[in-house]
């Protein structure tokens, strides 16, 4: 894992080259290994730099940039590739290379593009990567990402130069990197609390796509402008993009396969063990994070059947029980004999990291599981360099309650008239005591009652009075804030894919089905793999997700749904494999997620630092509504509604806008 950061501009430019030393430097944490930079001129100067975290062949022969053996590529890349192993025996067998200075993939990625074009060099690669490419030859420069989007990779436009980079602080180094915000942008994350792909904070600034590739023609690129919207850049003569994998084609209902349960079951426990086994090659020990549910838990036991020592797995706790769950895991990883490491924190010890995480993300990320996200990958890497994840488990195999909730809440609401559902709505969210009975209720009578049971119903009243389609429903449960005319003065509005009309006209798939395939192409890349990758490369730990590798992702579309959820469960088929390395009863509870008790917090030990952030001062910039977050506040604080979410958004983003020199 690493972090490269570059630039294009003309040869009387933007005087990049004074700035990327800078920009190298703010990526040390992905890469504390080793650095290196290469700037060079065609018709127009190009920097690349590289920070390394020494993952496969740790020698120097691995380091970046890197050249092809003629020559002809230049290559500055993060991630790792699963089969490069395959592919450098593909091109002995087929083009009779065999001579390579190294054992790492880098090399035998750029020797790769020496011998097939770029696109279908791209579908053979197996693995979680952001590549940036030149070819000298033709002065093309190409940019991509993996197929889900596990690794990051921005690029920004401007007048004078093309800047790209693992991490938007790298981009803010150059002085030609412009810092206004992108409304649409900022309107989103006040939707989702992150930022859906292709936008970034920034203007002119943008995430490259998951399963696609970005090619600029140095002889034909014109450096005149900023780019309002991503798709305007391939208006300009120089520049292209196309897909080398859609995920769009796992929606082929020819493609479900018709086997019975346990032969698919069989099948799939086969392609994840494979998955798993391609991921563990590593010259830096390597370990599993484990929180003791079904994903973690499955990867851990499928890691353990192929280890001959003792896996080494993580889990942090906490000494408030209601969010402890650090005795299931180690109730698993006993059963598992792994070696396990577990951490119990304080409620102080969790809040410390709260100051650093607008610098780690480096825009707005509201995803509060981002700390333990964080204290995780910090207790991992204390003995590992890296660590598998049971990342993407829910998004492909039906593990969120929505999938089996939504369709039973759209089935009912459907049948009441509009005026009925808003009315019925304002009485739950005026009546918190009311509400509070019913979970004490709830907890006396069902063991399963999901925590925080309020936060949820109210949650849910506050989206109904606006439901009117299956799409509606979808996007509320997802959103963060549902009016968002009464937060931000101004109007913009939010964009997502999932918002898709694509998706939602087609009659061939079910709700669920939709539900599933959004969240893994917007919420899984741009919350999820955000929030693992900025967490684990703060602290120089690689982290890889099984349940991500191309072939599980492909075989998982190919079974059929009621595989997945059953009884409005989800996960029904990881829970049949689970079960053979694990007793049900050690996993069998209610899904509580990697949460903290966020909402006692905003009432107790950050009360101050939440009212700091919203004073008249701190809301000069004139982007959010002071009478209606001084109103939220004050409304959290007294116990009449829970916007603890709302409220973590709005910390978030004037954490992240007063870290940075924003201009509003």
């Amino acid at each position: 894992m690493c972090g490269l950061v570059g630039y294009i501009e003309s040869k009387n430019g933007a005087n990049c080259s004074s700035d990327i030393d800078k920009a190298i430097a703010s990526l040390e944490h992905r890469g504390p290994d080793a650095s290196g930079k290469d700037e060079f001129y065609t018709n127009k100067k190009v920097g690349l730099g590289h920070r390394r975290l020494s993952i496969l062949d740790i020698s120097d022969a691995g380091n970046q940039p890197m050249e092809s053996f003629t020559g002809r590529f230049k290559i500055i890349f993060n991630g790792e590739i699963y089969n490069h192993l395959e592919i450098r025996e593909h091109l002995k067998n087929t083009y009779s290379f065999n001579s390579w200075k190294s054992s790492s993939d880098t090399e035998t990625l750029v020797n790769l593009f020496e011998f097939i074009e770029f696109k279908d060099a791209l579908k053979l690669i197996k693995g979680m990567f952001a590549i940036v490419l030149f070819d000298l030859r033709n002065n093309f420069i190409y940019f991509s990402r993996d197929r889900i989007g596990e690794k990051p990779l921005y690029l920004s436009f401007n007048e004078s130069s093309i800047l790209f980079g693992s991490e938007l602080i790298s981009l803010t180094k150059f002085s030609s990197f412009q810092k206004d915000i992108s409304m649409n942008a900022l309107s989103s994350f006040f939707k989702f609390n992150y930022i859906p792909a292709p936008q970034t904070i920034y203007k002119s600034t943008f995430k490259c796509l998951p399963g696609k590739f970005i090619c600029i023609n140095l002889n034909k690129f014109v450096f005149d402008k900023t780019y309002d919207c991503f798709n305007d850049i391939f208006l300009n003569d120089g520049v292209s993009i196309n897909d080398y994998w859609s995920s769009l084609n796992l929606l082929d209902e020819s493609m479900i396969e018709t086997k019975d349960f346990n032969e698919t079951s069989l099948n799939l426990e086969s392609i994840i063990s494979k998955a798993v086994k391609n991921q563990l090659i590593s010259d830096m020990p390597i370990g599993a994070f484990l929180s003791g549910g079904i994903d973690s838990s499955l990867i851990t036991a499928l890691m353990q059947k192929e280890s001959m020592d003792k896996v080494k797995t993580f889990t942090i706790g906490f000494e408030d029980k209601r969010y402890d769950e650090s005795n299931y895991a180690k109730e698993v990883a006993n059963h598992l004999g792994t070696s396990h490491t577990e951490l119990i924190l304080s409620q102080d010890d969790v809040i410390n990291v709260v100051p650093n995480l607008s610098k780690i993300y480096s825009e707005p990320f509201a995803d509060s599981s981002q700390i333990p996200t964080l204290l995780v990958s910090k207790l991992a890497k204390s003995e590992v360099s890296v660590a598998l994840s049971g990342d993407g488990g829910d998004e492909l195999f039906g593990g969120y309650n929505r999938y089996f909730l939504a369709p039973t809440v759209w089935s009912i609401l459907k049948k009441f008239p509009f005026s009925f559902r808003s009315f019925s709505a304002d009485i739950m969210l005026s009546s918190p005591n009311f509400l509070k009975s019913i979970e004490n209720i709830s907890r006396f009578l069902y063991k399963k009652t999901p925590v925080q049971l309020v936060e949820k119903i109210q949650s849910l009243s506050a989206k109904v009075k606006n439901i009117e389609s299956e799409k509606d429903l979808f996007i509320s449960l997802i959103s963060g804030y549902e009016d968002l005319s009464e937060l931000l003065n101004f109007r913009s509005d939010p964009k997502s894919y999932a918002y898709s009309d694509e998706i939602w006209s087609n009659t061939s798939l079910s709700f669920q089905e939709k539900m599933m395939f959004l969240d893994m192409i917007t919420y899984l890349p741009d919350d999820i793999m955000c929030k693992v990758d900025r967490a684990t490369m703060a602290f120089s730990l690689e982290s890889r997700a099984p349940f991500l590798h191309q072939d599980v992702v492909e075989a998982s579309y190919k079974i059929p749904t009621q595989y997945k959820i059953k009884n409005k469960d989800g996960k029904h088929i990881l829970k049949n494999i689970l079960y053979k390395y694990v007793p049900k009863d050690l996993i069998e509870r209610p899904k509580q997620g990697f949460g903290i008790p966020l909402d006692e917090w905003i009432k107790g030990p950050l009360k101050n630092d939440f009212y700091e952030s919203i004073s008249d001062e701190n809301l000069s910039h004139n982007l959010i509504n002071p009478s209606m977050v001084k109103k939220m506040l004050d409304d959290h604080i007294d116990g009449k509604r829970n916007w603890q979410n709302q409220l973590w958004a709005i910390y978030s983003f004037q954490s992240w806008f007063y870290e940075n020199e924003i201009n509003s």
